[in-house]
């Protein structure tokens, strides 16, 4: 299957170009970029468009990988959709639910697949957390999660609200996905609280979020820009605890050490490395052809409806 990617990302060259090179059903990758107008592209992986349109026309690709800032992702996605394309489009896939409804109504339409690039619940520790809680006949029931980082640099498009800046939208995908991830469904009750804004726009910085889940479950978050570098996932039971490390940007030779609580003590358990992105984009590749591509439909609808509760709850624009 060949592959096109719209906008050379940071997280275009460094992880999905290696993952989708990787991949035996994977044939050539071509790419559009605006920084191919002055020559200023390497690319020996297939051909290089310095214009998006051009390249939908031009490009023989099956399946586009949609890699813009938060605000072009619609539009390009549109396009992509239009011209009988398959697509990946990087989260928040759309700005909102009704979009992110249309867009599939649309991918349906056309009889294509549309997904969103959430990726770390295809790394394989995800997969031994779950193993872990079944050998302990246990279920999660608490989720603890926090993801922040320090400042970007002033020109970054996360701070811009015209472009899908803030918070809110750049790591709320990773908030929202977590108790679908590790319970199956959608929260009963999402709460929010944006407790800093940045930038010329004042996008939102930094967010506090609680969501309730059926059966007395629940999650805690802290996610956002302006703090030391946190990216960790606990996963509580009662009779078992497991802490990952880096969950959401694990590198694809790390091997994880999974910090396990039971009644009877504490271990470590290494979890396997693996490269989610390649994971997910074989899960597509795969998915495309079987023709059967519910289950990416699925998490990308559910994940847009939650991540709107959220911006919701906590008042956002």
């Amino acid at each position: 299957m060949d592959v096109l990617i719209l906008g050379l990302s940071s997280i275009a060259q460094r992880r999905v170009v290696p993952a989708l090179r990787s991949l035996p059903s994977v044939g050539r990758i071509d790419v559009a970029t605006r920084k191919a107008a002055n020559g200023a592209v390497d690319w020996s992986h297939g051909d290089v468009y310095p214009d998006y349109r051009l390249a939908l026309d031009k490009s023989s690709a099956e399946l586009v990988y949609v890699s813009l800032i938060n605000s072009e992702h619609e539009p390009w996605a549109t396009q992509a959709i239009r011209a009988g394309r398959h697509a990946v489009v990087d989260k928040p896939s759309f700005l909102g639910v009704r979009p992110a409804e249309a867009m599939l109504d649309l991918a349906a339409h056309r009889g294509v697949c549309l997904a969103e690039a959430t990726v770390y619940a295809y790394h394989p520790q995800v997969q031994l957390v779950r193993s872990l809680f079944a050998e302990a006949d246990c279920v999660p029931t608490r989720l603890s999660a926090e993801f922040c980082f320090p400042d970007l640099e002033p020109t970054n498009f996360r701070y811009r609200q015209a472009f899908g800046g803030g918070a809110l939208w750049d790591v709320g995908p990773y908030a929202v996905s977590l108790g679908r991830v590790f319970f199956g469904e959608e929260p009963t009750e999402v709460a929010c609280q944006v407790s800093s804004s940045d930038g010329p726009d004042l996008v939102d910085a930094a967010f506090a979020t609680v969501a309730t889940y059926s059966g007395g479950r629940s999650l805690s978050g802290l996610f956002g820009f302006g703090s030391v570098y946190r990216n960790r996932v606990d996963v509580l039971g009662e009779s078992i605890g497991v802490e990952v490390d880096r969950i959401f940007t694990t590198p694809p030779d790390l091997a994880n050490e999974l910090r396990v609580t039971r009644t009877s003590g504490a271990s470590v358990v290494e979890a396997p490395s693996g490269d989610a992105f390649a994971e997910f984009f074989g899960h597509v590749c795969c998915s495309i052809e079987q023709r059967d591509w519910s289950g990416l439909t699925a998490d990308l609808l559910a994940d847009a409806r939650t991540l709107q509760r959220l911006r919701d709850a906590a008042g956002a624009r």
